[in-house]
Parts: C-alpha cells; structure tokens; sequence
C-alpha cells in the first residue's frame, strides 16, 4: 500500500471528496427521482423505473466491471501493450451493453415503454454515454486521481439535478426525462479523465490480471445486481401492477442509496486490495472478509430497524403517500441492504485476488437462493421479490465473507488462484 507521505495526504484529500461528491449525488438521484414520480404520478412514472432499474442493472454488471478491471490492471503494470488489451476488453463488455439495453427495450417495449420506439433510441445513448463515464473514472482511479474521480460523480449528478428540476418546472412527459440520463454522465468530461498524465507506481512488466477475469467478474456482477436491482422487473414477473413496480422502484432506489453511493469508495479500496494480494503477505487481505462479514450483520439489524421506523413517512415526503410500501418489504429491504454493503465490500478482495472462479460461484450460489424464494412463495409481490432480496444478501455475503476465505485459508491460498 502508499506509503510516501505526500503521497497519502493527496490520496486522503481524493477520499474526502468521493465522499462529498458521493453525498452530493445521492441527494440529486432522489430529487431527479422525486421530481419525476410528483410530475408523471405512479403509472407514467414506471417506464422511468424500469429504464433506470435497466441502466443500473447494465452499468454494475458490464460497465463497472470494466471501469475496476482497468482500474486494477493500471494498478499493477504500467505497460502499454497490457494496458491496450485491456480496453479492448473493456470495448467488448461496452459493446454488449449497448446491444443488452436496446435489445431489451425493444423486446419489451409493449409492456414497459408503451409501444413508444423513442426509449429504444434513448436506452443505446445511454448506454454509449454511461460506458465514456466507466472508461474516464476507471482511468482515474487506477492513476489513483482520486480527486478527480469524485469531480465526475459530483459533474453527473449536477446534470442529473439540474436536468430533473428543468423538466419538472416545463412539465415534460416521461420520454423527455430519460435524456437527462442521456446527457448528465457526459459531464463528467469537465473532470478531464483522459488527460495525458505522467505518474508513479508499479514498474512496466508487472502483468496485470488475465482477459479472462472480466468475464468472471461480469457473470459474478450479474447475478449480485439482478439480486439488487433486478426487483423492479420481477415484480412485473410474479403479477405485480405498474404502480407496484413504482412503488419497488421508488422504495428500493432510496434503500439502496447506501450501496449505489460505497460504490464509489470501492475505487478508493480496490487498488490498496491489490497491493495487499501482491505483496508478501496476502494473508493480510482475506483477513478483512470475516471483519466484513460481521459489519453486514450488524448494518442489517440496523438497516432492518431503520426501515420499519422511518421508511414509510421518508417515502411519502419525497415521493407521495401512494408510494408508500408494505411494512415487511421495508423491513426486508433494510436488512438486505445492511448485508449487501458487507458483501460488496467483500466482492473487492476477490476482485484483487484476481479469484474470478470463487467470486462468480459465490454470487450464483446467492442468485439461486434468491430464486428459490421467489418460486416457493406465492404471497404479496412487492414483499415477495423484498425477501428474496433479502436472502439473496445473507447467502452471498455468508459465502464470500465466511466459506470461502475458511477454504481458501484451509488450502494455503491455493483454490481458484490465478497462474502467473
């Protein structure tokens, strides 16, 4: 890890504001969304739920992903050619993202979108101006320009706030809102996150983690984020209403406020959870997964205890009484998103352990429990799809918290390690 003093105080100034810069952002996505749900009322407002539940499931499955594979392999080598092979991986995942969104949007488009072909023109912007701002920030922070990194999220959500309050005050239907989404991540260019730099680090030659760990990384992303953000769409699936998938959309986007803002400190972690895989002691590192492990337990007693106390009048200031939600879907949620942050946090030491194999079965193993609940049960759909949030959480952090460092710790470090 840094240790150079100078080195350090600019790295503390960078984390200081991603975290202002992350506050920021958190309040303007709850004014976009509120402005938007007050403006457009619960049925006109679930095509903006549903394409902003798509652009967060395509950003943290295939575009994040990319930003932490360049970012750890900047991390590690300085070499041009690895560094080339990199982006042209990161190309490919970007390229399946433009085709994901639209091909979505425009198998859907009946029951979502109404018909209306405008959202499947409008889901391939976003997706191409969501992978820019992916590229810029994984530069960023694999440069360790930690203030700069926190300069884009605080530029995305002024376009974000600015746009909203816009289209609220013209009255604008639902189609006129997803353009904001289309424009404010391009804000993030005024941080200049391809800027030429000349830095310091890891010596050329260092090689940087295989090709392959983006695939493994996206099909573990996949399954944490259909977990996480997938709830939205599966209310529709087990018979839920438009207004439910609002009233879904609505009270997790608040819930997981929390884990959507730490992915942004997972930038700050990730590349000193690389020097620890790399150094002489990588034991150091999973040592952090049990600590992890226990933090989600206790944010879930928080998280679950919050949410029955405050959920429901917080929901019906920001966005009216009738998104208010069932008290155990509340209940649910809080608890899910206490242990979702101890599990991403977790995802990060496998991340830098270049350990894609153990990281993808430890979120499909999750996915499947989740699954399990949504097909066993037959109750409220909003509480239905909440539980299997919920337990989807408890299993994947158990697993990647607990079993797997107990094996990997069993077997010194061997089982699902990457050859050098």
């Amino acid at each position: 890890m840094t240790t150079d003093p100078t080195t350090l105080r600019r790295d503390n100034v960078g984390t200081g504001l991603i975290v202002l810069a992350t506050a920021f952002s958190a309040v303007a996505v709850l004014v976009f969304q509120a402005l938007g749900s007050r403006t457009l009322g619960t049925e006109a407002f679930a095509p903006i739920a549903v394409l902003w539940t798509l652009m967060f499931l395509i950003y943290t499955i295939l575009q994040l992903p990319a930003e932490q594979h360049l970012t750890r392999a900047l991390a590690v080598t300085h070499d041009r050619a690895a560094i080339r092979r990199v982006r042209n991986q990161m190309a490919g995942a970007f390229g399946l993202a433009v085709v994901v969104g639209v091909s979505f949007v425009w198998f859907t488009l009946d029951r979502f979108f109404e018909g209306d072909l405008r959202y499947v023109f409008v889901t391939g912007l976003i997706m191409v101006t969501r992978s820019v701002l992916a590229a810029g920030r994984g530069t960023l922070a694999g440069h360790r320009r930690f203030a700069g990194y926190g300069s884009t999220i605080a530029l995305e959500a002024g376009g974000l706030l600015v746009g909203g309050i816009v289209m609220a005050l013209l009255d604008m239907p639902a189609i006129a809102f997803t353009l904001v989404l289309v424009v404010a991540p391009l804000a993030s260019l005024l941080a200049r996150p391809f800027a030429e730099i000349v830095g310091t680090g890891p010596p050329p030659g260092i090689i940087a983690q295989r090709g392959s760990f983006l695939v493994w990384l996206i099909l573990a992303t996949g399954s944490s984020q259909l977990i996480i953000a997938g709830g939205p769409i599966a209310v529709s699936f087990v018979g839920g209403s438009a207004a439910a998938v609002s009233i879904y959309f609505t009270t997790f986007a608040l819930l997981r406020g929390p884990i959507t803002s730490a992915y942004s400190l997972v930038a700050r972690v990730l590349p000193d959870f690389t020097a620890l895989a790399n150094s002489s002691d990588p034991g150091r590192l999973w040592a952090w997964a049990p600590r992890l492990a226990a933090a989600g337990a206790i944010l879930a007693i928080l998280g679950a205890v919050g949410a029955w106390l405050f959920l429901e009048p917080i929901v019906s200031a920001i966005y009216g009484a009738s998104f208010v939600p069932p008290t155990a879907a509340a209940v649910f949620g809080g608890a899910g998103i206490g242990l979702g942050l101890g599990a991403l946090f977790a995802t990060q030491i496998y991340s830098a352990a270049d350990r894609g194999p153990l990281l993808a079965a430890g979120w499909g193993i999750a996915l499947l429990a989740s699954i399990a609940v949504l097909v066993v049960l037959d109750t409220d759909p909003i509480e239905r799809v909440a539980l299997a949030f919920a337990v989807g959480e408890a299993v994947g952090l158990a697993t990647l918290g607990l079993l797997f460092p107990f094996i990997v710790a069993r077997s010194g470090h061997r089982v699902g390690e990457s050859p050098t």
